[in-house]
């Protein structure tokens, strides 16, 4: 599991589900709150935070992971042939972090640099058979990491 903690952790989360939502992550030891259409954990790992829903039954997963697993069923489709796909990498990146809310925290990494670390995650998928890419596996391979604002 990624040991990567997020400032904000975001999860869609429908009414009809939340209160299971909610419940799952109290267990594992995440203080939630509603922060307009998302519920949201503060400081955490999402990867952790997604494996504590999942344990705890909620049928709603972490924003990012949902994501993630867009980018790693768009790369299976294409069975690793990629060229000339620098940009459909670079949208379903920057989705990933517009949807986790961490935009001020990673962007896409260039397009010129996208297309290797597409290639090897394919690879790796289907070598492993495992359709997972971690959290600290993403941002490494498809992110660079804004420098952080000044403190006020």
């Amino acid at each position: 599991m990624s040991p990567r903690t997020e400032p904000v952790v975001r999860i869609r989360c429908p009414p009809e589900e939340e209160a299971r939502c909610l419940a799952a992550l109290q267990r594992a030891g995440y203080a939630a709150e509603r922060s307009l259409t998302w519920v949201v954990v503060r400081d955490a790992a999402p990867d952790a935070v997604n494996e504590a829903l999942a344990a705890g039954g909620a049928g709603v997963r972490v924003a990012v992971r949902e994501r993630i697993g867009q980018l790693v069923g768009w790369l299976i489709d294409r069975q690793g042939k990629l060229e000339g796909r620098a940009v459909n990498v670079q949208a379903l990146v920057r989705r990933v972090l517009e949807d986790g809310g961490l935009t001020a925290r990673y962007a896409p990494r260039p397009l010129p640099e996208l297309l290797e670390p597409a290639t090897r995650t394919y690879e790796a998928l289907m070598a492993s058979g495992a359709a997972q890419v971690t959290w600290d596996r993403f941002v490494e391979a498809f992110c660079v990491e804004l420098a952080a604002p000044p403190a006020p």
